[in-house]
């Protein structure tokens, strides 16, 4: 879904739309995050160098637990300040430090912003490196591959003593 700038006014442009998030989002490797509808709300408006968005959205996420694999949801209300520019970008910028400003800054082809692309950035950052399905989660089995939130496995009590570490065990 696009938002053209020829739609935005001296005024601005209030925004509120449902938009359906289609395909799912690529983290890195094979996983995946899956995000139903998305309520995106905020206001457009035109500045010198393009135009600022200030917004939230508000959607749910399914993601994979990082210990148990095990799908669950994720509710996430983010909050985003974009600046929208048609300026190219610098030629040396991988080499240079940037500025807090230039973190929120994102390039656009001057006619149109995608709110998809906006979308999957905002909900991928928003995503934590390691989800959980919840903080006691206590994940699979190293041995047998249970989930040990459903039952214990009986591989703890096979568990083999570590013949590397006997005067460590003494200490104990």
């Amino acid at each position: 879904m696009f938002i053209e700038t020829k739609e935005i006014g001296p005024e601005g442009l209030v925004i509120e739309r449902d938009i359906e998030v289609g395909d799912s989002i690529q983290l890195a490797g094979e996983e995946t995050i899956q995000a139903g509808a998305a309520h995106v709300s905020g206001e457009l408006l035109r500045e010198e160098d393009g135009f600022s968005f200030r917004g939230n959205i508000e959607t749910v996420a399914t993601l994979s637990c990082s210990r148990c694999l095990e799908p669950y949801t994720l509710p996430l209300a983010l909050h985003f300040d974009l600046l929208y520019t048609a300026r190219p970008e610098p030629a040396d910028r991988r080499q240079s430090r940037m500025d807090e400003d230039e973190v929120t800054l994102t390039h656009f082809d001057g006619r149109r912003i995608d709110l998809n692309q906006l979308l999957e950035e905002q909900i991928y950052l928003a995503v934590p490196l390691k989800p959980l399905c919840r903080p006691e989660c206590r994940g699979l089995c190293p041995r047998c591959g249970a989930n040990l939130n459903e039952s214990a496995c009986g591989c703890t009590q096979e568990r083999d003593e570590d013949s590397r570490f006997p005067d460590l065990k003494k200490l104990l």
